[in-house]
C-alpha cells in the first residue's frame, strides 16, 4: 500500500461513509491521497456535499458490488452491524475491517504529540469547537475532528501543521466488532471531561456502564498528561481519583481550580469574570451564549493555560467564535419571528439551552419545538425529567416520537403525557399528530416578537429547510 511520491496512498472503502465522523475520515484520507469510496442507506446533505466536493463517490445501499475489486481498507462505521451485505461480502474475501477511531488513531494521531480529548455527556461538541478555534486563532495551526461543522472552519475536521489535535470524543460504541467506547482509541494526552449523565440507552443498561467507560478513559491517561474536569458534575467527581495524573477542576463551585465567577448576559454574546488556578482574573467576552456554555468556556480555558496560551489570544478567540451548526443556530426571520436550530434531545440539554435563549432574547416568546428522535429520547426513560426540562419556555409544541412504531408502546415516550404533565405546569403545550401541524403553526403570524427554537438530531422531516425557504420567499407556506 502506498507509493515512493506518497507514503499513504490506498484505496479506501467507507460502510456508512455519510456519518459526520465517516464523512470526515472519507475526507481526511482523501487529502493525504487515498482513492476513497463509500455507501450509505441514503445520501443527505451536508456531509454528502463535502464528500463530493472531494471527489468522493457515494454509492447508496450497501450491497457487494459496492466493494471496490482490491481495496487496501474498509472502514466500518457503527451504523453497520454483523449481518450488513457488504461486511459478510468484505469478511467472505478476507479484506481488512477497521473501525473509525481505529483507522484515525493509525494514520492521523499516533504521530500528534499532542491529542485533546473532549468527553461528556452534554456539551462536548461546542467545547471541542471552541478549543480548536483557541489554537487556531493563536497562530498553533491545529488539526481537529468534530462531531459538528464549525462555522469558523466551514467544515468538522481539518489537517494542521502543528502539534495539537482536538478530538470530539464520544462514548458510543466502536464498532459491531469493538462494544468499547469510541473514545478509548484516542489515547489522550489532555482529557477535557463536561459532564456525565445517563444516555444512549441502546448500547448502556445503565449509568454505571457509562461511569466504567469514563473511568478507564481516566485511568488510561499517562502520567505527564491532564485532566481538566467539570466541579459541578457530580458523577465525575469519584471518577477523578483514578487519575494517574494531574486533575485541574472548573466550573462555578467555590472549589473549582478555574472558576467562573460572573456571567452577565449582554445581547448574543455573556460577559465573564474567571479566576485562574494562579490566582490571576480575566475578564472576557464569550461569544457562545448561556450558564452551560460559559462554564464549558472556562473549561477550555483552563485547558488553555496547561498549553501556555495567555489572555490576549483566549479572549480574542472567545469574543469571536461563531460556533456549530445545529447548536442555538439561527436558520431564518420572517415577521417577528427569529427561528432556532438546536441539536438538544437530552433533558439537562434542553433545560440549559431554553435558559440560555430565555437570558440571551428577552421580551420575545419562546416556542419550543421538541421531536424525540434519539435512541433515548424516543423512550420513556426521562419522562418526568422531560415534562420540567421545558420550564423556561412561554410554548410547548411536541412532534412525533420519530420512527415511534418500531418501539413497543410500554417503552416509548408518551407524548400526549408529556405534554400534558407540561401544561399542569402552567406552560401552554399541545402533542402534535403530525410534522406538518407543528409547519403551519411555526409559520403562522404571530402576535408580537417571538423565538422558535426547533429540536431534533436530524432534519426534523425537512421541517429546516422549508421554514428557511419559505422565510426568504422561496416557497409558499403551503408547500
Amino acid at each position: 500500500m502506498g507509493t515512493k511520491e506518497n507514503p499513504f496512498a490506498g484505496e479506501a472503502h467507507f460502510i456508512g461513509v455519510c456519518g459526520t465522523a465517516m464523512a470526515a475520515l472519507a475526507c481526511m484520507l482523501r487529502e493525504r491521497g487515498w482513492r476513497v469510496g463509500g455507501s450509505d442507506a441514503a445520501a443527505y446533505p451536508p456531509m454528502s456535499d463535502i464528500l463530493a466536493a472531494h471527489g468522493i463517490t457515494v454509492k447508496i445501499g450497501y450491497r457487494p458490488e459496492h466493494l471496490p475489486a482490491a481495496p487496501d481498507l474498509v472502514v466500518v462505521g457503527n451504523v453497520a452491524a454483523r449481518d450488513n451485505p457488504e461486511v459478510i461480502a468484505a469478511e467472505a474475501r478476507g479484506l481488512r475491517l477497521a473501525s473509525l477511531p481505529e483507522t484515525l488513531w493509525r494514520e492521523f494521531l499516533a504521530a500528534s504529540p499532542r491529542r485533546l480529548v473532549v468527553a461528556g455527556t452534554h456539551g462536548k461538541t461546542t467545547t471541542a469547537s471552541l478549543a480548536a478555534w483557541l489554537l487556531h486563532a493563536a497562530g498553533r495551526d491545529p488539526s481537529f475532528l468534530i462531531g459538528g461543522l464549525v462555522r469558523d472552519f466551514g467544515a468538522n475536521y481539518r489537517l494542521g501543521g502543528g502539534g495539537d489535535f482536538v478530538l470530539e470524543g464520544d462514548e458510543y460504541n466502536t464498532a459491531f466488532f469493538d462494544r468499547r467506547a469510541k473514545f478509548h482509541h484516542y489515547r489522550p494526552t489532555h482529557l477535557l471531561l463536561t459532564s456525565l449523565e445517563m444516555d444512549h440507552v441502546d448500547i448502556f443498561a445503565d449509568v454505571g456502564a457509562i461511569e466504567r467507560e469514563f473511568r478507564d478513559l481516566i485511568a488510561a491517561m499517562p502520567a505527564a498528561g491532564v485532566v481538566v474536569a467539570a466541579a459541578g458534575a457530580e458523577r465525575l467527581a469519584p471518577l477523578l481519583t483514578a487519575a494517574p495524573c494531574r486533575v485541574v477542576t472548573y466550573g462555578e463551585e467555590p472549589e473549582a481550580c478555574c472558576r467562573l465567577l460572573a456571567r452577565e448576559p449582554a445581547g448574543r454574546v455573556s460577559r465573564l469574570a474567571v479566576r485562574l488556578p494562579d490566582g490571576d482574573e480575566w475578564r472576557l467576552e464569550c461569544a457562545a451564549i448561556g450558564r452551560h456554555n460559559a462554564v464549558n468556556a472556562v473549561g477550555v480555558l483552563a485547558l488553555a493555560r496547561e498549553l501556555g496560551l495567555g489572555r490576549e489570544a483566549c479572549a480574542a478567540a472567545l469574543s469571536t467564535f461563531g460556533g456549530v451548526k445545529r447548536r442555538q443556530e439561527v436558520i431564518a426571520e420572517r415577521g417577528d419571528t427569529v427561528y432556532i436550530s438546536d441539536f438538544a434531545h437530552h433533558p439537562t440539554a434542553v433545560r440549559l439551552t431554553l435558559e440560555a435563549l430565555r437570558d440571551h432574547w428577552p421580551g420575545r416568546r419562546l416556542m419550543a419545538v421538541f421531536e424525540p428522535r434519539t435512541a433515548t429520547s424516543r423512550r420513556n426513560l426521562f419522562q418526568a425529567e422531560l415534562a420540567t426540562a421545558f420550564a423556561a419556555a412561554d410554548e410547548v409544541l411536541v412532534a412525533p416520537v420519530y420512527r415511534g412504531e418500531r418501539l413497543a408502546p410500554e417503552d416509548r415516550l408518551d407524548t400526549a403525557r408529556l405534554a400534558a404533565d407540561i401544561r399542569a405546569r402552567g406552560i401552554p403545550a399541545r402533542a402534535c399528530a403530525a410534522v406538518a401541524e407543528i409547519r403551519r403553526e411555526l409559520l403562522s403570524v404571530s402576535a408580537g416578537p417571538r423565538l422558535a427554537v426547533l429540536m431534533s438530531t436530524g432534519d426534523f422531516d425537512g421541517l429546516y429547510t422549508r421554514i428557511a425557504a419559505v422565510a426568504a420567499d422561496e416557497i409558499h407556506l403551503d408547500r
